[in-house]
């Protein structure tokens, strides 16, 4: 296997075989022939010939490591961060070890019985642990570590006169907290300080947007002073691989409105339009309800996308012939069941918040319009609930079909099996039991006599199978 972070491109066969003979793959190959020609010589007894062959072929395992510690270190980007790896230190003694024994001053005291037993068995323990390391090694290399975070992104979507969003600064941000203009921001990847700072601008309690942000794993509704916090689910469409959600929480307050995502994410201007539209239609709410209820009614129409593209995958599952069932079928039907049931729960939950919020729940105070708004969204909400309970219904249905027709034929293959298993076992048992030469044996049998027993006894069991219908 080639290791994915070689530093030269792979795109001619010279190159892509130095990739191959400087990989982990063949690197922990030499390691453990390294192993088996250092103890070769201790368990068998060789002539010169061999000893002094085995020990040209561990010098040449020796050097390919030294090249290629040589090699990795040129192309190296940060040189003291590859001189301290823990790797490349074991490497270092890999090749250090072996060459004590070559030094003028110390070739006498190693060739003595203790000390050579002592630097063969430190020669086994770097490489052994050079070939236990291979995984993590390719592991690191295919960039497994840790990744950084997102940097912060401020935007101030708008205020009561409209939709306008542009990027703003952190005091613009903390200043909008603390006034009651009817402002919006925006903020994506925050960390858990400007959490805590945003909440204290906003006169919160200490991680409470952290813990309805970071910590929290479903659409809620949560009650603050002078408004409330919502926490939703935002679904997106991809073109390959499962659906993407993205965690939002928007704080409500009397002329003020927060949203917050955990990462960055262009659905909130993508759909600033349906914000604005609603908010040309609700007259006598509130701009932090308004605003609410045209996210909520986005996100349904997300929702609603979404589950049509289930219901297209659906039909396309329903097509496939019973009897040309793949694993890659299977596949494909499991994901679609796994992504309609993660829609099923979102929607449930997220019916419960709509319902919360016509009942006016932590909302300020707006009248009949907002809960009529909020009703309004609740019977949508429980529609799009039940056509996805449907859908994820008729995705087990198929998945049912399609899994006893494959249980019904391994079923049959193994009727199959147990049919021929007796049918085989009764000449050889009778086999056993005469053996290969009739001749001379104490029982007065012949061989028509046994061939015309074992062809009864077959004959009577492929009649009781035939009975039971395992021939059928």
């Amino acid at each position: 296997m080639l290791r994915s972070d070689f530093p030269f491109p792979l795109d001619t066969w010279p190159r892509r075989l130095a990739a191959f003979l400087l990989g982990e793959s063949f690197l922990g190959f030499l390691a453990i022939v390294a192993v088996g020609l250092t103890l070769f010589p201790v368990l068998f007894a060789v002539p010169p010939t061999v000893h002094a062959a085995v020990d040209t072929l561990q010098w040449l395992i020796i050097a390919w490591f030294a090249v290629e510690y040589i090699v990795a270190g040129l192309l190296a980007p940060a040189k003291r961060a590859f001189v301290l790896n823990p790797w490349r230190v074991l490497d270092v003694l890999t090749i250090l070890i072996p060459l004590t024994a070559l030094l003028p001053n110390v070739s006498g005291a190693v060739m003595s019985t203790p000390v050579l037993r002592l630097v063969r068995l430190a020669r086994l323990v770097t490489l052994g642990v050079r070939v236990s390391g291979v995984a993590v090694r390719q592991r690191v290399s295919r960039g497994d570590a840790p990744t950084v975070p997102a940097p912060r992104q401020i935007k101030r979507m708008g205020d009561a006169r409209g939709i306008s969003p542009r990027v703003a600064s952190w005091e613009d941000l903390l200043r909008g907290l603390g006034s009651s203009q009817g402002e919006w921001f925006h903020v994506s990847n925050p960390s858990a300080e400007d959490l805590a700072e945003m909440g204290k601008a906003a006169g919160l309690a200490g991680g409470f947007l952290e813990s309805h942000l970071l910590s929290t794993s479903y659409p809620h509704v949560a009650t603050v002073r002078g408004g409330a916090a919502v926490f939703l689910w935002i679904p997106e469409l991809s073109a390959a691989g499962p659906v993407q959600r993205h965690g939002m929480l928007f704080l409500l307050g009397e002329g003020r409105m927060l949203s917050l995502t955990r990462r960055s994410s262009a659905w909130m201007e993508r759909n600033a339009g349906a914000v604005v539209a609603a908010r040309r239609e609700a007259d006598g709410v509130s701009f932090a309800v308004c605003v609410l209820q045209g996210i909520l009614d986005a996100v349904l129409r997300q929702n609603e996308k979404l589950i049509g593209g289930f219901e297209q995958e659906l039909r396309a599952l329903e097509d496939v012939p019973i009897r040309e069932s793949s694993p890659g079928f299977f596949e494909r039907a499991f994901r679609v069941k796994r992504e309609l049931s993660a829609a099923q729960a979102d929607l449930w939950r997220l019916k419960g918040v709509i319902t919360d919020l016509a009942a006016g729940h932590g909302l300020p105070v707006d009248g009949d319009t907002a809960a009529e708004m909020f009703r309004r969204l609740t019977s949508e909400a429980e529609y799009l609930y039940e056509t996805v309970a449907n859908l994820r219904d008729e995705v087990l249905s198929v998945l049912e079909l399609h899994l006893n027709v494959v249980s019904f034929d391994m079923t049959r293959v193994m009727r199959v099996l147990a049919v021929v298993s007796v049918l085989g076992l009764i000449p050889a048992v009778i086999g056993g039991l005469f053996g290969m030469n009739l001749i001379d044996n104490p029982w007065p049998i012949t061989l028509p006599q046994v061939a015309f027993c074992v062809c009864f006894g077959m004959a009577l069991c492929l009649y009781f199978f035939f009975v039971k219908g395992w021939l059928r």
